[in-house]
């Protein structure tokens, strides 16, 4: 099915602001695919990181505890790449919403960052932040910015290895920004769902527990999805920044 032509999106966009003008501000979840446009290829599907390392052999905390330095050949990956990358207008474009009231929190499965560096504040990183670097060992940490990188060490001053502050497999989702997406699902919280594939647990769970209490669920990318056909009540099949601005755009249609 090819991409919703011009019209098509407007048209949606229209729609959706309709149905959101009266609960603002409505909840953003994003995925991966949000970030593409920021070059930073998704972790699943074809040119994905776990299509060139295994998540069991390089991303669980077993393997972190037992051998840091294999664990590591990844993450410097992850990190570097969240490093060079730059937000892009989809980061701008949610910004600029959340800005404006019309959207927040935004819920994020992301580890690169972006978000924040477009200017949103309101962020809930339920898989953590690449950039953010403590010891488990004595908890010191520090945050690694594009011009320190080159000179960072894994190996803390107290003799431990360093970690970033992200979810490995094998461990929980951090409680504060995960219990707070759930409440407001609960809540039956609006919601616009964009750049994921709504299979990674418990994330994946937020947009069906929101519309069963009554949310609606509006879902932006290039591809149908496990959302799409089961609690999505607007699809736009756009790319996540071409969408996004078509909202923004409806939104100051409706609004001014």
């Amino acid at each position: 099915m090819p991409m919703d032509g011009h019209g098509t999106i407007m048209r949606k966009a229209d729609q959706v602001v309709e149905l959101f003008l009266e609960r603002l501000p409505v909840m953003v979840l994003t995925g991966a695919g949000i970030s593409v446009g920021s070059s930073i290829p998704p972790f699943r599907g074809p040119g994905g990181l776990w299509d060139r390392y295994d998540p069991y052999e390089y991303g669980h905390i077993d393997i972190f505890r037992s051998n840091p330095e294999r664990t590591w050949i990844m993450l410097r990956e992850i990190i570097e790449g969240a490093m060079r990358s730059e937000p892009n207008d989809a980061h701008r474009v949610i910004a600029r919403m959340e800005d404006k009231g019309w959207v927040g929190p935004v819920v994020t499965q992301n580890v690169d960052g972006l978000h924040a560096a477009a200017g949103s504040k309101d962020i809930l990183e339920v898989h953590g932040n690449a950039r953010r670097i403590y010891c488990p060992e004595c908890g010191i940490r520090e945050l690694i910015e594009r011009a320190t990188f080159n000179s960072f060490t894994i190996r803390c001053k107290c003799g431990s290895v360093k970690r970033p502050d992200i979810v490995f497999f094998g461990e929980s989702l951090p409680e504060t920004p995960i219990s707070r997406a759930f409440d407001l699902a609960y809540q039956g919280v609006d919601m616009i769902v964009v750049g994921t594939s709504g299979v990674v647990h418990p994330v994946a769970l937020i947009p069906p527990l929101a519309r069963s209490n009554g949310g609606r669920i509006v879902e932006i990318g290039p591809e149908t999805t496990e959302l799409t056909g089961s609690c999505t009540d607007v699809f736009i099949k756009a790319p996540a920044s071409t969408g996004l601005a078509a909202l923004e755009s409806a939104f100051f249609r409706a609004l001014s």
